[in-house]
């Protein structure tokens, strides 16, 4: 055998070699500290996986932006009965979305008082445990989740349009000539300069704390296991749709 044809063979085998041998290593980071959530800097923090199934417990601290799915009327309700809300922004954790928007919170009422001549105040207490995904998973939380504030619906404004963007027609995959929305105006014409809903104003924020603009209505301070809603003159009434920022509380002091 020629020299330069031993030296080709001899890397051959050593590559074929090498190859057998060679096992891939899984690429590791650092697990981060502290998890953001959506564009309103939110954080869900001390997550705990569960039974190796990928599903997490929103921890002590982490902030959820909701509002009422049904309203609520004290004089309508008795301690245990179950309340609803939806979520109105995505929570992220590690990157992904955990807690998406329109989600549902359930809570339960933990007290009732209806206003009288005696006395006037009226009180309605809350707390919310677990969420509720699109899929029928559900993420309780670690510890119970408490109103921290209060604010009435976003107030919505209507805007007439003629922008073919605007209007609700859904388009064809692939057209690009907007024949689909052609069609459909040429079906339903009144779309055209119809009124379309638009930002909407008065949006509560993770950073709001007490009841804003709902006169009235105090958030009782005193047990932080819960949160309670007091009427100073007449009976708690929660329209569809009010504003809420829930925070998960701190584990009980030993």
């Amino acid at each position: 055998m020629k020299p330069h044809s031993l030296v080709i063979f001899l890397s051959v085998l050593s590559a074929g070699l090498n190859a057998r041998n060679y096992e891939p290593q899984a690429s590791q980071s650092a697990p981060s500290k502290t998890q953001s959530s959506t564009a309103a800097n939110q954080t869900v923090t001390n997550q705990e996986d569960t039974s190796g199934t990928g599903a997490y417990r929103p921890g002590a601290g982490t902030i959820i932006l909701a509002q009422l799915a049904k309203p609520l009327d004290v004089r309508k309700l008795s301690v245990g009965a179950q309340v609803e809300c939806s979520v109105i922004q995505d929570l992220l954790y590690k990157g992904k979305i955990i807690i998406p928007r329109e989600a549902r919170v359930i809570g339960r009422v933990t007290e009732v008082t209806a206003s009288s001549k005696e006395q006037p105040q009226s009180r309605l207490g809350l707390v919310f445990d677990r969420i509720v995904l699109k899929d029928k998973r559900e993420l309780p939380f670690q510890y119970p989740a408490v109103i921290t504030a209060l604010a009435p619906p976003i107030n919505w404004s209507l805007v007439s349009t003629t922008k073919m963007q605007d209007m609700p027609v859904q388009m064809e995959k692939g057209t690009d000539t907007g024949g689909a929305a052609v069609g459909a105006l040429v079906a339903n014409p009144n779309l055209a300069g119809a009124n379309m809903r638009s930002s909407g104003t008065g949006a509560i924020t993770a950073g709001n704390r007490g009841v804003i603009g709902m006169k009235g209505l105090t958030l009782d301070p005193t047990n932080p296991e819960t949160s309670v809603i007091v009427s100073s003159k007449g009976d708690v009434k929660l329209g569809f749709e009010v504003q809420m920022v829930l925070r998960v509380t701190d584990p009980p002091k030993k």
